[in-house]
């Protein structure tokens, strides 16, 4: 039987209540019959809401799609879902209450957070000092303990699969917050260089080709910016692109933790693991297995098995400090090709690692020692004169700029497809 509204409000915190309020609102809105566990995780995804689990879903989601395509996903889902609901005819609802009562599941959810922060030890010794003095006290249920509640629905889980998300990892994601960031606030703040377009790559004659110089002045940094919020979000960067290298060198030279370069040829002689049980417990740890290309050799049998130790040394370390949240691991590749070979001869790190592809379209040049532009400085530097005035390099870079935008957005209408159909 469903339980009216007021005695289910009477069961929450204040921060719980206004989520059951805008359930319940949406529920008279659409007039359904009940309010249900369907309504209230809606309700929590509207920006008034707390930013509770829209966070949790920032760091669960999935690296292959981007963040506003798998959240817009999401919204149509659940819009989806509440629209199956069955609703109550004019003339029955005229007579019913104006507020839908609580459903049994949503009920049973609230009943199971009492339960857990009854157990929880932050708050055991109060609820049994009250038990024993036999006085009254209810269990005021907090918004994450019934979000964490909510998620164990079937009905709940399974409109979260079709958006490509897992309960596991939204509810690990609850109970795990973000580890800080030091490095944010280390970075000067700078506005964001001017974007990179593919038609400045496209010019027949290398004279017309105009220097990126001044626009990519702070590219170094905010691709050190950048790396420092996918760090912050607890997730692994992967940096793909033509200035990968030059950027993870920026970020190795500006980040306050400490970092480990691993060599395919000396990893059994290296012990990751006392590295990260000392790191993790002061600044933190992150391990740099380098370039990508040396973890996927072609035919070299012996790199082949050095890559596989690789892969399974950083998988096993990281599984051990999973919990303190303190080591990361960080790669690079200069094209997309190379990333795409590495997750298909290695399919399970992208889970086990929780990757986060970065792309990397700004080339940062160090200025050049000596000459006239280190005398005058109206000239770029040399290297990244070089780097955009050649043709095979510049149809390189166009080559690889132009496949990851297609790749990307083949991979986001691939998705959105059957969710409209």
């Amino acid at each position: 039987m469903p339980t009216p509204v007021a005695a289910a409000r009477q069961c929450l915190s204040p921060a719980a209540v206004p989520a059951l309020d805008a359930a319940v609102a949406s529920a008279r809105r659409r007039a359904h019959a009940q309010t249900t566990s369907l309504h209230l995780i809606s309700s929590l995804l509207a920006p008034p809401a707390p930013p509770l689990l829209r966070d949790a879903l920032a760091r669960a989601r999935s690296a292959a799609y981007s963040p506003r395509v798998q959240l817009k996903a999401l919204d149509l889902c659940f819009a989806v879902s509440l629209d199956r609901l069955p609703s109550v005819s004019a003339s029955s609802s005229s007579g019913a209450a104006d507020e839908p009562p609580v459903s049994n599941s949503l009920m049973a959810a609230i009943k199971r957070s009492q339960a857990n922060q009854r157990r929880n030890p932050d708050t055991f010794h109060f609820y049994h000092q009250a038990a024993t003095a036999q006085t009254p006290a209810a269990v005021k249920v907090e918004l994450s303990h019934l979000v964490l509640a909510i998620l164990d629905d079937p009905v709940v889980s399974r409109v979260f699969a079709e958006a490509g998300f897992r309960s596991g990892d939204i509810k690990l994601a609850i109970l795990r917050p973000a580890p800080p960031m030091p490095l944010l606030g280390r970075l000067p703040t700078r506005t964001r260089p001017p974007p990179l377009f593919l038609c400045s790559f496209a010019a027949a004659d290398d004279a017309d080709v105009p220097s990126p110089a001044g626009n990519l002045a702070g590219a170094g940094e905010e691709n050190c910016r950048r790396i420092a919020e996918i760090l912050s979000r607890g997730r692994n960067p992967m940096l793909v692109g033509v200035g990968a290298a030059s950027a993870a060198d920026d970020f190795a030279a500006a980040s306050p933790y400490r970092i480990i370069h691993v060599d395919p040829n000396t990893i059994d002689r290296s012990d990751l693991g006392v590295a990260a049980a000392m790191a993790s417990a002061t600044s933190g740890l992150i391990i740099s297995i380098g370039d990508l290309k040396q973890l996927v050799p072609d035919e070299d049998a012996e790199a082949q098995e050095n890559g596989r130790r690789v892969v399974a040394e950083v998988t096993r370390v990281l599984e051990a400090h999973s919990k303190v949240g303190r080591v990361w691991v960080m790669g690079w590749s200069a094209t997309y090709e190379t990333y795409l070979a590495f997750l298909s001869k290695f399919p399970l790190v992208d889970k086990d690692w929780d990757l986060q592809l970065l792309p990397i379209t700004a080339v940062h040049a160090a200025p050049a020692a000596a000459g006239p532009a280190a005398a005058g400085g109206l000239m770029p530097p040399a290297t990244t004169v070089a780097a955009f005035s050649k043709p095979a390099a510049r149809s390189s870079l166009f080559s690889s700029l132009l496949f990851t935008f297609v790749s990307t957005n083949s991979l986001c209408i691939r998705f959105l497809l059957p969710s409209i159909c």
